[in-house]
């Protein structure tokens, strides 16, 4: 009855402490972020409006960024207090284990892992796109920097398929002035298709006004006028808005969309490595929280002091130090990865497991 109780004030004063804490680094985050851009806001001049909706959508994808570190620091900072008013010192005199004191903290931790990889699916990814389109469209006017239409667009599909458009409008379904090419997997041009215009319906694209010419060993054998043609292909229009990616893009982008994407590239004989690297980087980012937690709940027993002031500043130094290296083993990963110096699942996992093995360490220090 006693532990119960224990674990409902751990984890109360904890809760409370990461909403705090990564309120106040995601409000750093958006002001850093507005001062970095003032510059383009002020030479476009957009609507308040438009300012608000930019960074109100950018806000579920700091939360996501922030949550790991959040909850380093959170912890640390709970400590801290437990050390402060010698709280620490009378659960140790009591009698409790350490994995007793710190179990509804791992349980919280592994709580929001999952939460946070839910919650990247359904909100982060969409929110950042429209984040990613206020800017680029609204706010910059770029004439290709939306999602939604694109000019002079190449496309690798599926079965071997490459598609070159001319004009493409994802929310329409409609695409104009296309090539698409057929090749095998000897890269030799086994069909081409050209159309005016294209219409998406259903589970197919409608071709209108067109030529279909095959292919024998690179020479034309047959040619066919068409005023309609139906091309049968898993090619939606939201697979054409296919972008490079940076860091940041990367722990945004939607898995199942990566998933797509990676097997679309294999059914064609592609370099998927870019795209893998970036699927097992999303995978791996939500369980950063988990891992800083295991190291949040060692530090306290190895390094301490009667001072709450000393304990707060370490944690916060600690905090930067993690989240400093953490974010650079992934830029790392991702190079390396990219440039096939490393197997993809090892480059989007290299930082988990490199801060996984220092907590665990910290973990044996402490049952010592």
């Amino acid at each position: 009855m006693q532990i119960k109780i224990l674990h409902k004030y751990i984890l109360k004063e904890l809760i409370k402490a990461y909403i705090m804490i990564l309120a106040g680094i995601v409000t750093f985050i958006l002001i850093s972020s507005f001062l970095d851009e003032v510059s383009v806001l002020l030479r476009n001049k957009p609507a308040i409006t438009l300012i608000y909706n930019y960074y109100l959508f950018k806000i579920p994808f700091y939360c996501a960024q922030a949550m790991p570190f959040a909850m380093l620091f959170s912890i640390l900072l709970i400590f801290s207090n437990f050390n402060r008013f010698s709280e620490l010192t009378a659960m140790k005199a009591a009698g409790i284990d350490f994995y007793q004191i710190v179990k509804p903290i791992l349980i919280f931790a592994i709580a929001m892992s999952f939460f946070s990889l839910l919650v990247n699916e359904t909100i982060v990814s969409k929110a950042y796109d429209k984040a990613k389109y206020i800017k680029d469209s609204l706010i910059e006017k770029k004439v290709n920097g939306g999602n939604e239409i694109k000019r002079n667009l190449a496309k690798l599909g599926s079965e071997g398929r490459i598609f070159y458009v001319k004009y493409f409008d994802s929310v329409m379904g409609i695409m104009k002035n296309i090539c698409v090419l057929k090749l095998d997997k000897d890269f030799n041009v086994v069909e081409r298709l050209d159309a005016d215009q294209g219409t998406w319906q259903k589970n197919k694209w409608l071709l209108t006004r067109g030529v279909l010419r095959t292919f024998v060993n690179s020479t034309e054998t047959s040619v066919e006028n068409f005023k309609t043609y139906e091309l049968k292909v898993k090619d939606a229009p939201s697979d054409f808005i296919v972008q490079k990616r940076s860091p940041e893009d990367s722990l945004a982008v939607n898995v199942f969309r990566l998933m797509n994407q990676i097997k679309i590239l294999k059914q064609s004989g592609f370099n998927y490595q870019e795209e893998e690297v970036n699927f097992y980087i999303k995978l791996a980012f939500p369980f950063a929280t988990f891992i800083m937690a295991i190291l949040g709940v060692s530090l306290p027993f190895l390094f301490s002091t009667q001072r709450s002031f000393v304990n707060a500043a370490i944690g916060f130094i600690f905090t930067v130090i993690v989240s400093f290296f953490y974010m650079g083993f992934i830029t790392i990963g991702m190079a390396m990865g990219n440039a096939g110096q490393l197997p993809a699942f090892v480059a989007g996992w290299i930082s988990n497991f490199i801060f996984l093995g220092l907590g665990l360490i910290f973990l044996w220090k402490v049952k010592r």
